[in-house]
């Protein structure tokens, strides 16, 4: 009997030892952030030199997976005191992209403006929640199209941007 219990201790104890030591072993390494996610903007600079500004726009949302994205902004001006409400103005695109740590390269597959090709951003995470993207526009390749912005930021469809803010949803 005395065998049999220091049987069963012993193997009770080898057990535990090998499934201590089998155990997975946290990493010291913390993964990097990650730009996929779902983001919204919190703001963008608009403009050039002494024109430069800050201004949060309407509605713009992004959604980054794995190999594809889409986005959807709002472009509806504000209602000027006592005039009725202006109709509704949207964009949105959806494809691939790379990303190489440094620059966000989108290719639209489905895009409202059917001329867009692909647009390349400056992009950075700052933390894990801020996502900076800075259109790199001599790299845009939007046929028919010279995109740039103007001293005082604009474009035809409203305020061009030249840096993006947007801040994480999850």
């Amino acid at each position: 009997m005395k065998f049999t219990a220091a049987a069963l201790c012993l193997l009770s104890l080898f057990m535990l030892s090998t499934g201590c030591a089998t155990a997975p072993v946290a990493s010291s390494q913390e993964e990097p952030p990650s730009i996929k996610g779902v983001w919204t903007i919190e703001s963008m600079d608009v403009g050039t030199g002494e024109n430069r500004r800050t201004r949060v726009p309407p509605a713009f949302m992004m959604f980054i997976m794995d190999k594809h994205y889409s986005a959807i902004r709002d472009f509806t001006p504000e209602a000027e005191e006592g005039a009725p409400a202006p109709a509704r103005s949207a964009m949105a695109d959806a494809g691939t992209y790379e990303f190489d740590g440094t620059n966000l390269v989108v290719h639209h597959k489905v895009a409202m403006f059917p001329v867009l090709g692909s647009m390349t951003f400056g992009c950075k995470l700052e933390g894990s929640d801020t996502l900076i993207l800075t259109p790199q526009y001599d790299k845009m390749v939007m046929p028919g199209m010279n995109a740039g912005p103007t001293a005082d930021g604009k474009m035809g469809y409203g305020d061009m941007a030249v840096l993006y803010r947007f801040k994480r949803l999850e």
